[in-house]
């Protein structure tokens, strides 16, 4: 089956912000629209190259903290411009603006529905008994250079490709960063991840998600891990939606700071722990009264990488909990299992 036709913001439109039954959750499945505010943790950035190191000891301790109890953290300090960040939604929120017909110029058509397909549109459909997420996408290859398929980027706004190059050039380093962090926390060599590839892959998906009437009733997006080493998120700065779960507090909203940007840890990183770090399951909600964006940078290992726990870090006594595989033979199976509502992660458990 090939994706949707009619995109979801084109039936918010014409059905004054109303879902049709495809988009129906079970209720068992039903978003809670009062779910508490959660304390995710911040880590501050500008401490990552001081020379004061009782300070970076304290923000990596905060780190492995949160990778462990969360799997995912808010970072600070990282050194964007707020209003780069600011200049990056605006730009987002006028290309979804544009009319249906001048947006499906940026949307390829083809058979390959088992994959993420770049350019604009919604997730594929790959059963009639599918229960649809309520968003439309902008999903484009960013890095390596080489992989842009340039004609899929937007000519309108004009800006877009300026403010689009600057902004991955500031968080191309603050991923270096990140991982290097993360390698500390762990008691690697804090080029352990850099050094190996973890950069293999990056990939940006520009979400809009419409208002919707029937918010109780549907879900933006289904609950999910990323496929991913990490994945670096700028929210919305002024509507809410991203929620997580944790073991202990269940489903919480992620708090929006706008000069802030949320870091979710993906499966990578918990098979490469044996589970030390956590993949969080996330989500979207919708909003009755608000349309909502965000930008979403996926960040893969290059796909003819090793996947597995690494040797370092399993623990005196501990089996390996995940078998060992390839990163493409991980990615090959994760769009059925998405669309599915099924966790990727589950199939390589010992």
């Amino acid at each position: 089956m090939a994706d949707l036709i009619e995109k979801d913001q084109e039936i918010a439109l014409k059905n004054d912000g109303s879902p049709t039954k495809r988009f129906i959750r079970n209720e068992s499945d039903r978003p809670n629209l009062e779910s508490p505010l959660g304390r995710i943790p911040i880590i501050d950035l500008s401490y990552v190259e001081s020379k004061d190191l009782d300070q970076r000891q304290v923000e990596d301790s905060k780190l492995k903290s949160a990778s462990s109890f969360w799997g995912l953290f808010q970072v600070i300090g990282h050194g964007i411009p707020t209003s780069l960040m600011d200049e990056v939604r605006n730009v987002q929120r006028l290309f979804f603006k544009l009319p249906p017909k001048e947006k499906q110029n940026y949307t390829i058509a083809d058979s390959k529905i088992y994959e993420f397909k770049e350019g604009y549109g919604s997730d594929p459909v790959l059963s009639d008994e599918q229960i649809l997420d309520w968003n439309d996408k902008l999903y484009l290859n960013v890095h390596p250079e080489e992989g842009r398929k340039m004609d899929l980027w937007p000519q309108n706004p004009e800006s877009f490709k300026e403010k689009m190059f600057e902004f991955n050039e500031k968080v191309m380093i603050i991923m270096d960063e990140i991982f290097k962090a993360v390698a500390r926390s762990l008691g690697l060599d804090e080029f352990y991840f850099v050094n190996n590839g973890i950069k293999g892959l990056i990939t940006w998906r520009f979400n809009y998600y419409p208002l919707c009437s029937k918010a109780d009733l549907i879900l933006g997006m289904k609950p999910h891990s990323d496929a991913t080493s990490i994945t670096i998120i700028l929210q919305d700065d002024q509507v809410s939606g991203l929620e997580v779960f944790n073991d202990e507090f269940g489903w919480v909203k992620v708090p929006i700071r706008p000069d802030a940007l949320v870091v979710i840890l993906g499966d990578e990183i918990q098979i490469m722990t044996n589970g030390q770090y956590k993949n969080v399951l996330h989500k979207v909600v919708t909003n009755s009264e608000k349309e909502r964006i965000s930008l979403s940078m996926f960040v893969h290992s290059n796909l003819q990488n090793v996947l597995g726990p690494i040797d370092e870090l399993i623990e005196d006594g501990k089996p390996k909990l995940y078998k060992t595989t390839t990163v493409k033979n991980y990615q090959d199976g994760v769009m059925a299992n998405f669309a599915n509502g099924k966790y990727s992660i589950d199939a390589i458990r010992v």
